[in-house]
């Protein structure tokens, strides 16, 4: 199962990474949907330790979308708008989920 942890910088509440909780497609858009757009705002998804995905607040309906790679020494990253952003974690629930070819990596 996926878990899901994040933080609402506006509401000051939140879930940490270490304490993510297992969460099905429905309550992630739920909590994706209700995140308060405020600078450090975020929501963080993973499969496993080396299997994350990120997508923290930037600006209006703008949110950066960064998916850390052990292996390759960096994240794959790109600024995203909000819909998109929904299409990613839809993706993210399937079983052919690859990385999108339009991310750039940048190294650590």
């Amino acid at each position: 199962m996926i878990k899901m942890f994040w933080n609402d910088s506006e509401l000051n509440i939140g879930v940490a990474s270490s304490d993510a909780i297992e969460a099905p497609l429905n309550s992630v858009l739920d909590k994706f949907y209700d995140l308060s757009e405020a600078e450090n705002s975020f929501l963080g998804l993973k499969k496993s330790d080396n299997d994350i995905i990120q997508f923290a607040y930037l600006r209006e309906d703008i949110w950066l979308v960064d998916i850390p790679v052990m292996a390759e020494r960096g994240s794959y990253m790109k600024e995203c708008e909000y819909q998109d952003c929904v299409d990613i974690i839809r993706n993210y629930y399937t079983d052919s989920w690859r990385i999108p070819s339009q991310f750039t990596l940048r190294k650590w």
